[in-house]
């Protein structure tokens, strides 16, 4: 992979939700250097950072990096090609679409009947961990045995729901309570026959999480890490904080931004996939207790959620978007650690009072220069001055 040039786009960015529909495009590299030599180190842009991107787990994955006194752009190469390499190994770990995985293979083993006792490695461990916490958190509004049903469903133009017969059938081995982990010896237990675990909302925030650890264990501690919507940022860029977008999804550039350090942004939207059959749109994100998209009237148009690692953040966001505005808001509100900016269907800008100081609204089309991309937000009706208007939580907001 030639860092600092882009290898492509996938077909979809921001929260993946709790949909299953193709598998996600194999990583393509770009030229990495064996038709001419090893690639030159990508350049050292204005602002003293280091920025590289390439295809990962079927997104966009960017690092941009600060370079500290006495490092140069050859070390922040070398660094940067670790933490690609690191996701690459997550995804061979935790995808429920390679077949040779460790997930695919506990998949399988569990369509054949239940399982006890199974070791799994530390990485499948952690992330079903944060996941079980996400789970009783949300009442099960996040849940990744949603997978089962998830896989009926297709998100490509000219898509077709899914039978209420197939859903139905589906649904007898979704829920996470039937997903047991044995905490005194890293294992899990699968207590019904045809169980099937998709990490969809919740790995990539941990391949996130453990990129941005890559980098800081070689020398790079301040960082920004983004991965399809999926962002952590770490420490600041030299005396000043790293700035990070929230995308309009209706226009060009972001709607809002925040000033963030040492925190995870991660977006679940519904605005980026879906298909209409029949008069009706039906979006990616999928309820777990009824095997449908989370329906309109109650969706909010899209979901970001602030907390302290981007493995729970993206859990979190997938939650938040499952059970609407009131609801997800106040599961954050109850959560220490997570804020949250919800974008409802009409357009209004919710904010949590953690975040009343640090989310900054921007005129339509605006770039401030955001070095950081979090996929969230509908335009909202416009004041006289272009700017949409923000309701704020009461928990030490205005």
């Amino acid at each position: 992979m030639v860092l600092g040039l882009a290898c492509g786009r996938a077909p979809s960015e921001g929260g993946d939700g709790q949909a299953a529909a193709e598998p996600p495009p194999r990583a393509k590299a770009a030229d990495d250097g064996e038709h001419g030599g090893p690639p030159s180190p990508p350049p050292v842009r204005k602002d003293g950072t280091v920025y590289a991107e390439g295809v990962l787990m079927g997104t966009r994955v960017s690092f941009n990096v600060w370079l500290p006194p006495g490092r140069t752009a050859t070390d922040a190469a070398a660094a940067m090609e670790a933490a690609f390499g690191e996701i690459e190994r997550i995804e061979g770990v935790l995808s429920e679409w390679q077949p040779n995985t460790e997930l695919s293979r506990l998949n399988a083993a569990a369509r054949r009947g239940p399982l006890h006792e199974v070791p799994v490695s530390e990485d499948l461990w952690t992330v079903l961990v944060a996941a079980r916490k996400v789970s009783e958190a949300s009442g099960g509004a996040f849940d990744v045995t949603f997978h089962g049903v998830g896989r009926l469903w297709s998100f490509e133009p000219g898509a077709r729901p899914p039978s209420r017969t197939a859903i139905d059938q589906a649904l007898e081995v979704v829920g996470y309570e039937h997903v047991i982990l044995h905490d005194d010896s890293k294992s899990i237990s699968i207590d019904r026959t045809g169980v099937q675990i998709g990490l969809g909302a919740i790995a990539k925030g941990y391949a996130v999480d453990r990129a941005s650890a890559v980098l800081a264990d070689r020398g790079f501690r301040r960082h920004i890490v983004e991965a399809g919507g999926d962002t952590y940022v770490s420490g600041r860029k030299g005396v000043r904080p790293w700035v990070v977008g929230v995308q309009d999804p209706d226009a060009p550039g972001p709607i809002g931004v925040l000033e963030v350090e040492d925190r995870a942004v991660v977006t679940s939207g519904d605005y980026q996939r879906f298909f209409e059959y029949e008069g009706r749109r039906y979006a990616h994100i999928l309820d777990p207790t009824t095997g449908q998209p989370v329906p309109e009237e109650r969706a909010p148009r899209s979901v970001t959620v602030v907390g302290p690692s981007a493995m729970l953040a993206d859990a979190y966001a997938t939650a938040v978007a499952v059970l609407g505005i009131e609801r997800g808001v106040a599961l954050v509100e109850q959560t220490p650690g997570l804020d949250a900016v919800v974008i409802d269907r009409a357009g209004r800008v919710h904010v949590t009072g953690g975040l009343a100081s640090t989310f900054r609204l921007v005129r339509p089309h605006d770039d401030p220069g955001h070095e950081g991309g979090a996929h969230a937000a509908q335009r909202g009706p416009r004041s006289a001055d272009g700017h949409a208007g923000v309701e704020r939580s009461p928990r030490g907001g205005t």
